[in-house]
């Protein structure tokens, strides 16, 4: 499969970009997240801060995982690429220092719309589809339906994962599974202007707002509470912080409204 590629550029700094491209439905394949893993190694490394996983293929953000490729590795049959890759991948988009955001324009199922749960955020063209089909051949998602679940509650995740049936964007985005909704084509564009907003950051502010949102999973609200406050102790005690923090105070001080004391766009 030396054909399947996971292209990684830099459009903007601090910004990511990871096109991926197996074929003519995009399938996901072990050997295509190697290669996307690759990608999100060499955006680190780069010190990227967001990065946007979208598809090279028109009509295709990843039509599902390749149902070949997973039932010879569960048959004990020799394949190309790790079959952990997937797994590592998400944990990465997951719970990484980059804000990770899906670009999602037209069919993302099964693996591909697990790859899209497990990214931060989600946008999403009004003709994209995202759905968890495995309830059709007796099978079960492997990750959906918790991601689901978590992402937008447990009717939702029933809805989804029951039915096998996917929802369009434009509900997608009503459910809460989607951030933004785009024109058809739109998706990649907008989350990359989206990334480069984030982007514009300062250095370390994604990745401990981040840390502060995941490290509250499966913990008492008391027990989160307290993890945050000690995290904000932490930051507000550096002497770069509390410059940052002054120059607000300062802006205000000289008149400006909150959005202009926190250089906030007003749209």
């Amino acid at each position: 499969m030396s054909n399947v590629r996971a292209d990684l550029s830099l459009p903007h700094p601090g910004v990511a970009q990871i096109l991926l491209d197996s074929g003519p439905m995009n399938f996901q394949t072990w050997t295509l997240m190697e290669r996307l893993e690759e990608s999100l190694v060499a955006a680190r490394d780069q010190e990227a801060r967001v990065v946007v996983i979208g598809s090279a293929v028109d009509g295709y953000f990843q039509a599902h995982g390749h149902i070949g490729n997973v039932v010879a590795t569960f048959s004990g049959k020799e394949v190309d690429g790790d079959p952990m890759a997937g797994v590592r991948v998400q944990k990465e988009l997951d719970t990484g220092p980059m804000v990770s955001i899906a670009a999602i324009d037209g069919q993302a199922w099964g693996g591909g719309a697990e790859l899209a749960w497990s990214c931060d955020l989600r946008v999403a063209s009004a003709d994209a589809t995202l759905g968890q089909p495995e309830v059709m051949i007796a099978a079960s998602p492997a990750g959906g339906a918790a991601r689901i679940a978590h992402l937008a509650g447990e009717a939702t995740a029933k809805r989804i994962v029951l039915d096998g049936r996917p929802v369009g964007g434009a509900e997608a985005h009503r459910l809460g599974l989607v951030h933004r909704l785009t024109p058809s084509g739109g998706a990649v564009p907008e989350a990359l202007e989206w990334a480069k907003w984030l982007a514009g950051r300062p250095p370390g502010a994604l990745a401990t707002a981040k840390r502060a949102v995941v490290g509250a999973r499966g913990l008492a609200l008391r027990d989160a509470l307290r993890a945050e406050t000690a995290m904000f102790v932490e930051r507000l005690s550096t002497s770069e912080i509390q410059v940052l923090a002054l120059e607000v105070q300062t802006r205000y001080d000289e008149g400006a409204d909150s959005y202009a004391a926190f250089k906030l766009p007003r749209d």
